[in-house]
C-alpha cells in the first residue's frame, strides 16, 4: 500500500510538472485575436481562428525579444565573444528554465532578430505551424513607421473557422547541420502574389541549433 502510495504520488508530481512545461503562452492576446492554441495532428500546439478571415487580413504580430546578429551568434551559437548582458541573459534563461536552443528566432533583415522562445516575451504567433500550402504570409521589416522591428501575417486567401494558421517555413528550415544561407526566390508566386511585395525571403538553420528560421524581407 506504501509503495502503491508512494508511485501514485510520484506520477501526480510528474503529471503536473508535465502540465506546468506546456502552459500556452499569451492564451488571453490569442483570444483576444480571435485565436485558439490547441492541439494540432503531429505539429505539436497550433493557431486555430475562431473567425472568417478575408484574404489581406492581418492575422497578427509576431511578438518576442529583438536582438542583432552579434547578439544572436554569440547566445545561440557561442561564436565570438560574450558581452556581460550575453552571461546574464544565459543566466536568466538557466534560472527560468527557458530553452536557449532557437527554435522560434525570425529575422526581420538588416542583422535583426526577434526570438520568442521566452514565454516571458512571446505571443501566441509563435505557435503558427508550417504548411507547403500555407493560408498565411509572412511580412517582415527592419523598421516599421515607428522605428522598431516588425514581423506580421496575413491571411493568403479567405480562411474559415476551426482553420489552423499556417505559413510556408522554407525549404532550408528542414535542412540538418548547414549554415544559415539566403536565397532569393523573388520569382515565387507565391511572393508574387503577396499582399504586400516582397523581393525575396531568406530562410535558413544555424548550424548547432535546434531547428531555426531565419525569415527576411531583401
Amino acid at each position: 500500500e506504501w509503495v502503491l502510495g508512494f508511485a501514485m504520488c510520484a506520477a501526480s508530481a510528474l503529471f503536473m510538472l508535465a502540465h506546468v512545461a506546456h502552459v500556452v503562452v499569451d492564451v488571453e492576446g490569442a483570444r483576444r485575436a480571435g485565436m485558439i492554441i490547441r492541439p494540432s495532428p503531429g505539429k505539436g500546439l497550433g493557431a486555430f481562428t475562431t473567425v472568417p478571415r478575408a484574404f489581406g487580413d492581418v492575422l497578427g504580430d509576431y511578438g518576442g525579444e529583438v536582438m542583432d546578429e552579434r547578439a544572436k551568434d554569440a547566445r545561440f551559437l557561442g561564436v565570438g565573444e560574450r558581452t556581460a548582458e550575453d552571461v546574464a541573459w544565459l543566466a536568466s534563461r538557466e534560472a527560468r528554465g527557458v530553452t536557449v536552443n532557437g527554435e522560434y528566432i525570425l529575422g526581420v533583415g538588416g542583422g535583426i532578430f526577434i526570438c520568442a522562445e521566452d514565454p516571458a516575451f512571446a505571443n501566441w504567433c509563435r505557435y503558427i505551424n508550417h504548411d507547403s500550402r500555407p493560408n498565411a504570409w509572412l511580412k517582415t521589416l527592419p523598421k516599421d513607421i515607428m522605428g522598431k522591428p516588425r514581423a506580421w501575417f496575413v491571411a493568403a486567401r479567405d480562411i474559415e473557422p476551426g482553420e489552423e494558421i499556417c505559413f510556408d517555413y522554407g525549404p532550408d528550415f528542414w535542412i540538418h547541420e548547414t549554415p544559415v544561407e539566403s536565397a532569393n526566390i523573388a520569382g515565387d508566386p507565391l511572393l508574387k502574389n503577396s499582399v504586400v511585395p516582397a523581393t525575396g525571403i531568406d530562410t535558413g538553420r544555424a548550424s548547432g541549433v535546434s531547428p531555426a528560421t531565419y525569415l527576411s524581407t531583401l
